[in-house]
C-alpha cells in the first residue's frame, strides 16, 4: 500500500443502510462545519479509552419485554377493540311521531391499571415495540 499522501487526512463513506451508520451520518450533520473532526476524534479516543478490549461496535440490544407488559398491551388493544365493536352500525333515521325518551346514563369502565417502571427503572417497552406488537395484533385480526 502506498504511503498517504498528507497525514491527519481522511476519506470516510457510510453504509445508509446500516442503522449504526445512518445513525452516525445524522450526528454528524447537526454537528457545525468545522466540528466534525474534533466530534470523532472525542468518539473514537473514548471508545478507545472505555472499550478497548472489544474490537467491534457496540450493538444496541433490544429491550427485554416482561408478560406484564405484553399482557397490558394486549388488554388495551382488546378494549380498542370491544369499544370500536359497541358502536352502532348506523343510527336509526329520526322519526317526527315518536315519543322523546331518555338515553340510559352509560355506566363508568374502570380503566385497567397501566404497567409503570419502578423508580429508576427502564421502561420495558418503547414506542417501537408498541407499535411492532400493535402491527401484529391488527394482522392477527385481519387473518380471521
Amino acid at each position: 500500500m502506498a504511503a498517504k499522501k498528507e497525514r491527519g487526512r481522511f476519506s470516510l463513506r457510510f453504509n445508509i443502510s446500516d442503522p449504526i451508520h445512518l445513525a452516525t451520518v445524522e450526528l454528524l450533520e447537526k454537528q457545525p462545519d468545522h466540528g466534525k473532526a474534533q466530534y470523532i476524534a472525542n468518539a473514537v479516543v473514548f471508545y478507545d479509552t472505555h472499550f478497548a478490549d472489544d474490537p467491534q461496535p457496540l450493538r444496541a440490544a433490544a429491550p427485554a419485554i416482561d408478560r406484564a407488559a405484553i399482557e397490558a398491551i394486549v388488554r388495551e388493544i382488546l378494549l380498542q377493540e370491544t369499544r370500536h365493536s359497541e358502536k352502532p352500525a348506523a343510527a336509526p333515521a329520526a322519526c317526527p311521531d315518536a315519543e322523546t325518551t331518555t338515553a340510559p346514563v352509560p355506566q363508568e369502565r374502570t380503566p385497567e391499571p397501566e404497567y409503570v417502571p419502578e423508580l429508576g427503572e427502564e421502561p420495558e417497552a418503547d414506542a417501537a415495540i408498541l407499535g411492532l406488537i400493535s402491527s401484529t395484533m391488527e394482522a392477527f385480526r385481519q387473518g380471521r
